[in-house]
């Protein structure tokens, strides 16, 4: 048998590639690396060779050029050095309140799989705001997670800067919930669309003629859930009233639905139908309809989303849209652990169900 031949050039390349990222990670990110000609003499190496090793960690991502000045560490070797010395994977949960009714669903099912793959998961509430959002986004990019999830905050000023350093930094993250636009990333979200269409759908077979809709202020899931509701409108051949349609000044869930509900009922055409963003807000419309003496079921239907306690709590139960939230967890947090299959297929699109109770009319 004849003698295979090796080539050593090839290996001496890859040998200058393996201390060189030796030697990055004990850089800071965009810390200047030293010049060809002095990497050649640390590595007895050909300038050859060392341009070949730099070239390939540019393209890897690991460093980058800059014309005229050199060649210097980037965000994604932090992640890298960390993730050396940590024995147990972490991700990041970015979440808007832990303690309102939707997010526990979606926490327990991203905490059931990060417990089946020994991953330790940090919580973090941002109030649905951009700038703190941004601040624990930064903050967990430092103390070197290896993934995120993220429930987008959808109040303030968008900042669109920490989901360019995530990239960077080569740290994979996930939309949960819904997303942000003009950032890619795989995400997991709920059929809004769906939501709004099926409820309205429901109060139409029920009887309702004039149907209103109450919401949130207006953002990607409330006009999801409005389009719905005015496709169903459409689809039956009834009228889109603008002045039976109320988007909410702001976000706070005190009052919600209540003053809202009492301008729609003091028109002349009273709606007999409402269908509300969520629960929150149908409690408060439950609430102005009954100060007038009107019986929810039968006076007006109601039928909101997000199927949470609040339904079953209520003199007259709430006909609402559940949500897949745990489901939502769990797909997201699968998303992560898969991150190069979640790339290929990047948007998971989970369908509600609508739970009907007595608010819409007799259960049959």
């Amino acid at each position: 048998m004849g003698a295979v031949a090796i080539n050593t050039n090839s290996l001496r390349y890859l040998q200058v590639k393996e201390q060189l990222i030796q030697h990055i990670s004990s850089l800071r990110p965009h810390e200047r690396l030293p010049s060809r000609t002095d990497l050649s003499k640390v590595y007895q190496a050909a300038r050859t060779t060392i341009e070949r090793a730099i070239s390939e960690l540019i393209g890897e991502g690991i460093l980058y050029a800059k014309d005229g000045s050199g060649t210097y560490v980037s965000e994604a070797m932090r992640g890298r050095a960390v993730r050396r010395k940590n024995e147990l994977t972490t991700w990041g949960l970015l979440i808007p309140d832990i303690l309102h009714y939707i997010y526990p669903g979606i926490v327990r099912g991203i905490s059931d799989v990060a417990n089946d793959h020994d991953v330790n998961v940090l919580i973090c509430n941002t109030d649905n705001s951009y700038e703190k959002q941004t601040k624990h986004i930064n903050k967990l990019i430092d103390s070197g997670v290896q993934g995120m999830i993220i429930v987008p905050a959808i109040s303030g000023t968008i900042d669109l800067e920490p989901f360019y350093k995530l990239t960077e930094a080569g740290i994979p993250f996930v939309f949960c919930h819904r997303m942000v636009e003009g950032i890619q990333a795989p995400r997991v979200i709920s059929n809004n669309f769906y939501a709004g269409y099926m409820a309205t759908k429901h109060l139409i077979a029920a009887g309702c003629t004039r149907i209103a809709f109450i919401s949130r202020p207006v953002y990607s899931t409330s006009s999801e859930r409005y389009q719905g509701y005015a496709s169903a409108l459409a689809e039956a051949s009834m009228p889109l009233r603008q002045d039976q349609v109320v988007f909410e000044a702001t976000f706070d869930t005190d009052g919600e639905g209540y003053a809202s509900a009492q301008q729609l009922l003091r028109q002349e055409e009273r709606p007999d139908g409402i269908f509300c963003f969520n629960d929150g807000i149908a409690k408060g419309a439950y609430d102005a309809l009954t100060e007038l003496g009107l019986k929810v079921g039968q006076d007006i239907k109601i039928v909101a989303c997000d199927n949470t306690n609040i339904c079953e709590t209520l003199p007259t139960k709430l006909s609402s849209v559940k949500l897949p939230t745990y489901e939502m967890g769990v797909q997201a947090a699968q998303m992560l652990v898969d991150h190069d299959a979640s790339l290929r297929n990047p948007t998971l699109l989970l369908q509600p169900e609508l739970i009907i109770r007595e608010s819409s009319g007799p259960v049959v």
